[in-house]
């Protein structure tokens, strides 16, 4: 059914219900949907995402503005329909799960990002060559020189979203959707920490169907859904004795852990982020290379899932880089990448501009799980050198995020209610 062809959808565009402004921290954003509307389509954009500063300056390179995104969520009442936690992190894999020409070409321009690599044509090193959109002091209204700021379908963060048809007003009466905002200067939402930031008033559009018929044929097909919701763990390898003393030379670390948060649940798809102190991506206050919310490459690395007692990979073996991610690519599909994006300790200078700070900056970690959870144990080893520089990721200690896919289901039923749950 054409909507748009016989002008049964209009385009709203909302101002937040709530907007408390990230000045330098921490601020909120909350759109309440109106339900006199018959019902809303799944596709949400949020727009208008970005800061001013008092400089004109870059944005985090690999989240662009999307970095004043801490946690977001989108509700019915009190009831959670999709939310992510730790989002940044996770959009950080997400941004990266693209053909590199997509990122360079599309979405570094939708979400103000630097991805994308191409080969400069008279020094043959490999950087970013497409334009780079910076926030500004001057307001989005300035013409002369207003701030560049992003775009996010709503649909690449709630999976929910693309498991409907329509959103009736008549069963899901009181949407709203809260981002939680934060524009602390240490945590790299631009590129220099000493930049005062303030957040822009993101503008919410909705497209929605004014045609009472048109919704209860919907209506009718409409008797639940079912998608993979994004959920958000975490746990810590610690850091060595010597934390690259000369005593960690070639020193193995194990860690042992066990996963709670995706207990009683059927899991698909497991990411893991490794990531180190903030203060260790930056120098001086400018954030090097991808900044902190990149996954770090250590050096011998092995894992192994142990789900319900069995072990999920044939082996702990995945000390090779081009394993490792070969393993993500096979889970999660096409990822853009560059000369030692998962790999450490090498010298691709001669390559790669910037060489160093991008070292080892995208070395992501998973695997398909596909089982109902009882007991996820992970198992992961490195190994340690002796390193005096300040970043020294194979013995300081990384904080593992861990994003999992959950089944959940969407049942509707006669009365008109609805009944969200995990399935089994």
């Amino acid at each position: 059914m054409s909507f748009y062809s016989d002008e049964n959808v209009k385009t709203r565009y909302l101002d937040p219900r709530v907007y408390v402004p990230a000045v330098n921290g921490g601020g909120r954003v909350t759109y309440e949907l109106d339900a006199s509307e018959a019902a809303y389509l799944p596709n949400m954009r949020l727009t208008n995402i970005g800061v001013t500063t008092d400089t004109l300056g870059g944005y985090n390179k690999q989240l662009g503005a999307l970095s004043i995104i801490k946690n977001i969520r989108l509700l019915d009442g009190k009831v959670v329909l999709s939310q992510v936690n730790d989002f940044r992190f996770h959009r950080g894999f997400v941004n990266v799960n693209k053909p590199n020409s997509v990122c360079e070409a599309v979405t570094s321009y939708l979400e103000c990002s630097a991805l994308g690599f191409t080969t400069n044509g008279q020094s043959r090193k490999v950087d970013r060559e497409a334009e780079v959109r910076n926030a500004d002091i001057n307001g989005p209204d300035n013409v002369a020189n207003a701030t560049n700021l992003a775009w996010l379908d709503l649909r690449e963060v709630f999976p929910m979203l693309n498991a409907v048809s329509h959103l009736p007003t008549s069963v899901f009466e009181n949407l709203r959707l809260e981002v939680e905002l934060d524009t602390t200067q240490v945590n790299q939402i631009v590129l220099n920490s000493a930049h005062s930031i303030t957040s822009v008033r993101p503008i919410l559009c909705v497209d929605v169907l004014e045609n009472p018929n048109v919704v209860d044929k919907l209506n009718a097909s409409l008797q639940g859904a079912s998608w993979l919701e994004v959920e958000h763990d975490q746990f810590q390898i610690p850091q060595s004795t010597n934390n690259g003393g000369a005593g960690d030379q070639l020193l193995v670390q194990n860690v042992n852990v066990k996963l709670n948060g995706f207990n009683n649940k059927h899991l698909e798809r497991l990411l893991m982020v490794k990531a180190i102190a903030p203060s260790l991506e930056a120098s001086g206050g400018i954030v090097k290379g991808l900044g902190m919310y990149s996954s770090q490459a250590c050096f011998r690395q092995e894992i192994q899932y142990r789900v319900n007692g069995r072990n999920i990979l044939p082996a702990l073996e995945t000390k090779g880089n081009n394993r490792r991610l070969a393993q993500i690519v096979d889970t999660f599909g096409n990822c853009a990448s560059y000369i030692g994006s998962n790999q450490y300790g090498s010298d691709n200078s001669a390559e790669l501009n910037d060489a160093r700070n991008l070292l080892g900056q995208l070395d992501y970690m998973g695997c398909y799980i596909g089982e109902y959870i009882n007991d996820l144990q992970i198992v992961y080893q490195r190994t340690g050198l002796q390193d005096a520089t300040l970043k020294r990721p194979t013995t300081d200690r990384l904080t593992v995020h861990c994003y999992g896919e959950t089944r959940k289901v969407l049942q509707l039923q006669p009365n008109g209610q609805y009944r969200i749950a995990y399935a089994q």
